[in-house]
């Protein structure tokens, strides 16, 4: 093979950036975390923006549509984007006032409750059959009236301690480094999240003329094969995630609704806030509806242990239900990812960002999945239609295949 000048140009200058970035690479990633630090309120403007487009574009396309007067177009886009904004403040709000006060009760009914639970176990001759000995009798030898009674003693002392001069310095000196400690973290994200909204609101008010922007850089500077390309691929990664956003929603709000009218008609406790929290967790893929549950049963069993089960039954059902009769129908449209790998999804998202990582990449798994599935039935199709032009096969041979 010969050399030229360019090739070898291009080998020395390609061999320095490796040796500098292996050399730098320390520096490299401080540089890109101080980056990406400066740039996290555009991030999250961008990410609140995706999500507050969702419900404004479902006003926008309801907002007098038929309607040719320039006071309706000029109001459309403001008024819709502010509905979009209440709706998404509107629907955590109604999360938290539903399911943090009742959650916050049922644990201090809990520890309240906590003795007699006990006492009531170690009566029951079934439960007690299916304990090992040296357990039933360590339980047996505890007071748990004499613990809880300690227990409110030692409050009631330290309620009285803390009113003294002395604990008052030491909790305000103990404020005072708390403060100190935390009000940087809280300062950033606050002022982040502020940032944030400011440049969402930019990003939404003004989306069609960015896209107009970007559309008309990408046709400058790329070739329309590139630029096709790049479409089809963002079009993809949209697809999925306004899909994955909308029927998650949905799913989620469907089955919490059905959860607090079953609990209402079972005569179960907290039928609100469990069918708030059920749906509230069904936006977690796979284990979501199951956290619920636990959670569910948890606060239930602070009031009866039967109708924690009976709440546990009914859960099962409605997972049946909703399994196999109402998110096939509200998924037709959805992400079309086998359950193997929204599983896969989960996991690695999970295990790398936690819950947002399983949010991220369940349609981020989808749009790569389509993507490729697209991508290998294209290339199967031409490279089969170039076997058949260049080798095509005799009549008498096809005739005597076996049809699969």
């Amino acid at each position: 093979m010969k050399l030229d000048w360019k090739t070898c140009f291009r080998i020395i200058v390609t061999a320095v950036v490796i040796f500098l970035i292996v050399h730098f690479v320390d520096s490299i990633f401080a540089t890109l975390g101080v980056a990406m630090s400066a740039l996290n309120p555009l991030i999250a403007g961008l990410v609140i923006a995706y999500v507050v487009n969702i419900p404004m574009s479902f006003y926008e396309k309801h907002y007098f549509p038929n309607s040719e007067k320039s006071s309706v177009a000029k109001s459309r886009r403001p008024i819709c984007m502010l509905l979009g904004y209440l709706t998404i403040i509107l629907v955590i709000v109604l999360v938290l006032l539903l399911v943090i006060p009742q959650f916050v009760s049922c644990i201090k009914t809990f520890i309240g409750q906590l003795p007699s639970l006990v006492l009531s176990v170690l009566e029951n001759k079934t439960i007690v059959g299916l304990l090992p000995d040296a357990v039933i009798e360590w339980l047996e030898g505890i007071d748990w009236n004499e613990i809880a009674s300690n227990v409110s003693s030692i409050l009631g002392i330290i309620s009285l301690l803390s009113t003294s001069l002395t604990d008052v310095i030491s909790d305000v000196q103990n404020t005072v480094s708390t403060v100190t400690t935390v009000a940087p973290t809280v300062i950033s994200v606050v002022s982040t999240a502020i940032i944030g909204i400011v440049f969402s609101v930019y990003f939404l008010s003004a989306k069609d003329k960015l896209l107009r922007q970007i559309r008309k850089l990408a046709e400058t500077y790329l070739k329309p094969k590139w630029t096709e390309k790049i479409y089809y691929v963002l079009g993809t990664f949209n697809e999925s995630y306004h899909g994955y956003i909308v029927v998650q929603c949905t799913e989620a709000i469907l089955l919490g609704t059905l959860c607090t009218i079953g609990m209402l008609i079972l005569g179960l406790p907290y039928p609100t806030m469990i069918g708030a929290l059920i749906g509230l967790t069904a936006l977690i893929p796979i284990a979501g509806a199951w956290i619920g549950t636990i959670i569910g049963a948890f606060m239930i069993l602070t009031v009866s242990p039967i109708k924690a089960l009976i709440f546990i039954l009914f859960i099962l059902v409605l997972q049946f239900v909703d399994n196999y009769f109402i998110y096939p129908k509200i998924v037709g449209r959805s992400i079309g990812l086998p359950a193997v790998w929204v599983l896969t999804a989960v996991s690695v998202g999970g295990g790398i960002f936690g819950i947002p990582g399983m949010f991220i990449c369940v349609p981020l798994f989808s749009a790569i999945y389509k993507l490729l599935k697209t991508d290998v039935g294209k290339r199967n199709t031409e490279k089969s239609g170039e076997e058949c032009e260049e080798a095509p096969v005799p009549a008498l041979e096809t005739a005597s295949e076996p049809k699969e």
